[in-house]
């Protein structure tokens, strides 16, 4: 047993419906996703609207299979960037580890430190940086190590927007999915990239990178695509009255049918699973507002899930944290 260990920091997901409600009201309690305090109203806060919104996320969990595959998929990704760094000489164990559902980051710190890890990576699989997601998910870590397993070394990355292996893995899924239209050539397909919102106010008051970070991405994997095809960038999964990052994926798809588009290819540019925001959101309820709008043909990238060149540049940005294989 090596004493290095990464964590793979995803947000998690309900596996089935009966662990629906509990994933809701962890998913809400999140300082980071309801910002009050003192702590006791916020979880009274978040009690309340994961009993608010049960019945309703029941029904899209339903739709996909009755429960998200996002733990299957990190520990899926975990298995294959361990084989990975393995092949290439670095010994190290990946696993994955939830804020919001098991495996919990406290559980698998704690497992880990009692195999003998001395060695942790943060490793948060958000390819964007934003306080919502990838603050919490490292502060959360960090605090579970020093907590848990003493005087055990920490590491962390930040994000990884324009990782060359992150762009490679997106340009070739958008290619392949190009190729399937009934006009295949690039200029007659729209690119509708489609990011998880934020508040505005983190942007416009708390200088949250975000936005910056994903249009980063789309400008380095359009540039590798030779800018054929027309494109935009839309927000979704919006929760709540306040002001969030737009245009909404939904007005934006709108919008392009009224200009005439009927070829758009959806890509998640800020998920690298699939999970509830793309197998519902994009495929089912995108899909059908294109319908409506006379798209005539809409598609998705699917996620980048095990797509082995995905993988290969997870390893890649774990193989060039120094100070950890050190």
């Amino acid at each position: 047993m090596t004493d290095r260990a990464i964590l793979f920091l995803q947000l998690g997901g309900p596996e089935t419906l009966a662990k629906l409600p509990g994933f809701l009201y962890r998913l809400f309690a999140d300082p980071d996703v309801i910002r009050v305090k003192p702590a006791i109203l916020r979880k009274a806060i978040a009690r309340s609207i994961a009993l608010a919104r049960t019945r309703a996320s029941r029904q899209l969990y339903a739709s996909i299979g009755g429960g998200s595959p996002i733990r299957r998929w990190t520990e899926t990704q975990a298995v294959g960037v361990e084989n990975l760094l393995r092949e290439s000489g670095r010994a190290a164990v990946v696993r994955a580890a939830m804020n919001c559902s098991n495996p919990m980051v406290e559980n698998v710190v704690e497992e880990l430190a009692a195999e003998g890890v001395r060695r942790f990576l943060a490793f948060p699989l958000y390819p964007q940086y934003s306080m919502t997601t990838t603050k919490g998910a490292l502060e959360r870590s960090r605090n579970a190590v020093r907590r848990i397993s003493g005087g055990a070394e920490f590491h962390e990355i930040g994000s990884w927007p324009t990782h060359p292996g992150f762009v490679a893995a997106h340009a070739e899924a958008i290619r392949r999915e190009v190729a399937r239209f009934p006009d295949p050539r690039p200029e007659s397909v729209h690119l509708l990239y489609s990011a998880h919102s934020i508040p505005k106010k983190l942007v416009t008051h708390e200088g949250d990178p975000y936005p910056r970070e994903v249009e980063s991405s789309i400008g380095a994997i359009n540039d590798l695509l030779g800018n054929r095809s027309p494109w935009s960038l839309a927000y979704q999964s919006k929760l709540g009255p306040i002001e969030w990052l737009g245009p909404g994926t939904i007005e934006e798809i709108g919008s392009l049918g009224r200009r005439g588009a009927r070829q758009v290819l959806a890509i998640p540019i800020a998920f690298v699973s699939d999970h509830v925001e793309t197998l519902y959101e994009i495929d089912q309820l995108f899909g059908g507002e294109a319908r409506k709008a006379g798209i005539e043909h809409f598609r998705r990238t699917p996620g980048l899930n095990d797509q082995p060149a995905f993988l290969a540049a997870l390893a890649d940005i774990a193989s060039s944290q120094r100070a950890f294989w050190r």
